[in-house]
């Protein structure tokens, strides 16, 4: 999603860039990234203005959670509320993009602060938290279409927040500092998905559907090495990335991303047993840009270093 649940800013791209929102009197609302590593961002906004601020964004692939200190807003867009008030936190799943739009209201000043944990983050973290029923709750709901529960802000994440708009002053510990705001609101973010399961009942698919996600398995196991985007891969086969996503799940009752990431690692091991070929040499034909990477990835997935797969 974006800022408050696709509140403030809009992400068009969460892998590289946050854009400031178009505003009526033509100046931009302020916010930060305060961190961002491995598919998790924190994001801090804090300022006033003077008129009503139009927002347009567009929700994309996350799992969110917003926080707000202060500030109001009206949302515009029919079927979705995204309106914002003071004292509120809202928890967000979405597997879709959906184009948002909202007005930001003059007679309060706007405090919030976002967490935003990107699909990556738990393909990257599966086997670390397998076993773990909130981190496979989030996962699925992610899988899923958009949802969105709002409930009063707690005394807890009222703490956390106002952390986050008050670092420490010394400059070696500001990092620090929000790194760890940042697993704090990643705790209580699970914490919302430990009694509850969010994700609705699988929708069947189609025979439509059940041929052509087949085909698209069919297709990586086939190519392991050449399935480096989703996105390419949904356009492929003539639908779009979240749709692929979902019907992935429903199918296989595993995220496309993490299938994708474990038949290029097996691929890039037989490389190194079968054929002797070398780590680097293994990881380029495995489809990875950098042998670091797939060295990381391979520990990672298979508990030791490609190099002791030739043993």
């Amino acid at each position: 999603m974006e800022c408050r649940c696709d509140a403030i800013c809009d992400w068009e791209n969460p892998d590289t860039a946050v854009h400031p929102p178009e505003t009526l009197s033509g100046k931009s609302a302020k916010y930060d990234v305060v961190f961002k590593e491995d598919g998790v961002t924190l994001l801090s906004t804090n300022f006033q203005s003077v008129e009503p601020i139009f927002v347009e964004a567009q929700t994309f692939p996350c799992v969110c959670m917003s926080i707000v200190l202060d500030g109001r807003a009206e949302g515009q867009t029919a079927g979705f509320d995204a309106g914002f008030s003071p004292n509120e936190v809202w928890v967000a799943t979405s597997n879709a993009r959906m184009h948002i739009q909202k007005v930001i209201m003059p007679d309060l000043p706007v405090r919030t602060v976002e967490l935003i944990v990107l699909p990556e983050w738990f393909e990257r973290n599966e086997q670390r938290f397998l076993k773990d029923p909130p981190f496979m709750r989030m996962w699925a709901a992610l899988n899923g279409p958009t949802s969105v529960r709002r409930r009063p802000l707690d005394a807890r994440l009222k703490r956390i927040a106002w952390a986050v708009h008050h670092p420490p002053r010394t400059d070696g510990l500001i990092a620090l500092h929000y790194q760890s705001r940042a697993l704090d609101l990643l705790s209580a973010l699970a914490d919302e998905f430990d009694h509850v399961d969010p994700k609705p009942k699988a929708p069947s698919l189609s025979a439509q559907s059940i041929e052509r996600i087949m085909a698209v398995r069919q297709w990586i196991d086939g190519n392991p090495s050449g399935t480096t985007s989703i996105v390419s891969l949904a356009s492929e086969f003539g639908m779009s990335p979240s749709k692929l996503r979902q019907d992935f799940c429903v199918a296989f009752g595993v995220c496309i991303g993490s299938y994708i990431s474990d038949r290029r690692l097996n691929y890039g091991r037989e490389l190194i047993q079968t054929m002797g070929l070398t780590v680097s040499e293994a990881a380029y034909r495995a489809g990875y840009a950098h042998p670091a990477n797939f060295a990381t990835a391979f520990k990672r997935r298979f508990g030791h270093p490609p190099s002791a797969a030739r043993s």
